[in-house]
């Protein structure tokens, strides 16, 4: 089978454990672009992250973003076309996530909105350059979106107490009109029900002339899920979650040691 393009994650899959892209990977990036085959990343980061850490592995312009709820390019740093949840039930979800006291932020098109308190602790590990740049401060993320009734394309959370998430994840559920996943044991992401890789990732395909079955995805959580389902070759990193590995094609090495270099020289045959 030969494969028009590549769709990667990012955390747990094309970033080592510390947020880094591996050497391996930039020169696998290019050498795949270099048989014609197009790399994209496709991730639950905001498009201005996806942007930079897109440009550090030398990938493609396109961009899968905010969990598939947006599709952009690195060149702007912005997206093009938005599937947002739809208004009151993002402020019911936002709402929740701040009264059980998580760590919240907002992906409104180029913002992330953030309270002071969530600042401080996303600010703890998130240094890079696409998330300071894109964040605003507001003294409630609920409160900033209903009353200016702005579109929210994702709301993410983080926590290291699995029991409080559990518990977000429960009340969050009961509210129609939005779906929620996760992208790690220690979060919880919020999107609209329609809003996923595989769905964003197919449109992409249309737009460039080539179809899923066509094309490597390669990701570790659940929200790679679709993407993987979608795929001609779903395939899981090592160190990806059991239901991931259920589904793919290949299980390749995990994202410290190579795992995406190793997929993608695999999988177009390099000697």
């Amino acid at each position: 089978m030969n494969y028009d393009l590549i769709a990667l994650d990012l955390d747990g899959t094309a970033l080592s454990s510390n947020n880094e892209v591996q050497n391996s990977t930039i020169e696998a990036v290019r050498w795949a672009r270099g048989r014609g085959v197009r790399v994209v990343v496709s991730t639950g980061r905001i498009c201005g992250e996806a942007a930079e850490f897109s440009c550090k592995m030398g990938a493609d312009d396109f961009i899968v973003a905010s969990g598939g709820a947006t599709l952009g390019t690195a060149a702007d740093r912005r997206c093009y076309t938005r599937l947002s949840m739809p208004w009151e039930p993002s402020v019911r979800a936002a709402a929740i996530l701040e009264r059980v006291g998580l760590t919240t932020m907002a992906y409104l098109d180029g913002e992330i909105f953030v309270t002071p308190y969530s600042d401080f602790a996303f600010t703890q590990y998130k240094t890079n350059e696409g998330f300071l740049n894109s964040k605003v401060v507001v003294d409630s993320v609920a409160e900033a979106v209903a009353t200016r009734h702005l579109p929210v394309d994702k709301l993410f959370c983080r926590s290291k107490n699995t029991m409080l998430l559990q518990n977000a994840r429960g009340l969050l559920e009961g509210i129609e009109g939005i779906r929620v996943m996760s992208s790690a044991e220690d979060n919880l992401e919020v999107v609209a029900p329609y809003a996923d890789k595989g769905t964003a990732l197919g449109m992409l395909c249309m737009q460039l002339g080539t179809s899923l079955e066509r094309a490597i995805a390669i990701g570790d959580s659940e929200n790679d899920l679709e993407m993987l389902a979608a795929v001609g070759m779903p395939v899981a990193m090592g160190n990806a979650d059991p239901r991931v590995k259920g589904i793919a094609r290949y299980i390749t090495a995990d994202n410290n040691h190579g795992g995406v270099a190793q997929a993608i020289y695999h999988l177009l045959g390099k000697e």
